[in-house]
């Protein structure tokens, strides 16, 4: 089953759990006066992240500091390499195609929050989420057909990129209508987005390549380092829409984060202010308060 798909159903699964825990527990209007103070909760989401990043790994030029695929792959002891895995027919290989449409895969997503509730309509909020990107495509590799047909071989091979992504926000929730059992509340603030680059490679038989910011020096002939990329961050910000369940001591959020994030992993990529989406569930538990 893809990953995906198992976090959705993981999510979906929580949900439903939650809402019969409603009905056989403790949810009734809490006191409007009760609800005031300090809250911290946890959550749990699947982002599905603005993909406009994801090309840092894709292998495609970007600047002097780093190495591209086509680059690495015609580098002498590379080739050789490349041409003992796939055979001597692969002698004068040549990259023909970089992946196309590179993206991330959506990931799960969980974090903690803080809340400090004024009365019941008004809060402060601050949320520490945490997810890990991975994000995959394919290149093309072609060589020349020793049967005597014109249509060269072709072979596909994948590459990968992984990172740590860390979001920040602070803001300001608000509920909407009456006091409830079950209400609507908007939230929105500010968003600092944090990047770390873990890996980016690419695997041709079984040997594995990570050319994250490769480079060749002077010191051997066939030397090949690679540089790590300094962590990343941006300012944006978010918004919120979601359900609230009341219990006497907890608060179940069931909402749509959208986030708008702009993200340049090196000096030289172009970005700009692009959504993500983050569906979530959020359990609150109330630290202080009048009738504690």
């Amino acid at each position: 089953m893809p990953a995906k798909i198992e976090h959705l159903l993981f999510l979906l699964s929580l949900c439903c759990g939650l809402c019969v825990s409603a009905q056989d527990g403790e949810l009734h209007v809490v006191d409007p006066a009760a609800k005031k103070g300090f809250m911290v909760g946890l959550n749990i989401g699947y982002l599905l992240p603005n993909d406009e990043p994801a090309t840092f790994y894709d292998g495609t030029p970007k600047d002097p500091a780093f190495l591209d695929l086509n680059e690495y792959l015609d580098l002498w002891f590379i080739r050789d390499q490349v041409i003992n895995t796939l055979g001597d027919l692969a002698a004068n290989y040549r990259l023909s195609e970089y992946p196309q449409e590179y993206r991330y895969n959506d990931a799960l997503s969980i974090g903690g929050h803080v809340r400090y509730q004024f009365n019941w309509t008004h809060a402060v909020v601050g949320d520490l989420n945490y997810a890990r990107l991975r994000s995959a495509g394919i290149f093309v590799i072609e060589y020349a057909n020793n049967t005597g047909a014109t249509q060269p071989v072709s072979e596909s091979f994948e590459i990968t990129g992984e990172e740590d992504r860390m979001n920040m926000s602070l803001g300001y929730h608000v509920n909407l209508g009456a006091p409830s059992e079950l209400g609507l509340h908007l939230e929105f603030g500010p968003m600092l987005t944090s990047v770390r680059v873990r890996n980016n490679q690419f695997r041709i038989g079984d040997r594995t390549y990570n050319i994250l910011r490769a480079q060749t020096v002077g010191l051997a002939a066939d030397q090949l380092i690679t540089a790590p990329i300094p962590t990343v961050t941006s300012l944006g910000g978010y918004g919120q829409l979601g359900a609230n369940l009341e219990f006497h001591k907890f608060t179940v959020d069931m909402a749509l984060r959208v986030s708008l994030e702009k993200i340049a992993i090196y000096e030289g990529q172009e970005a700009r202010y692009r959504p993500s989406y983050l569906p979530f569930l959020r359990l609150v538990y109330r630290l202080s308060g009048q009738g504690s």
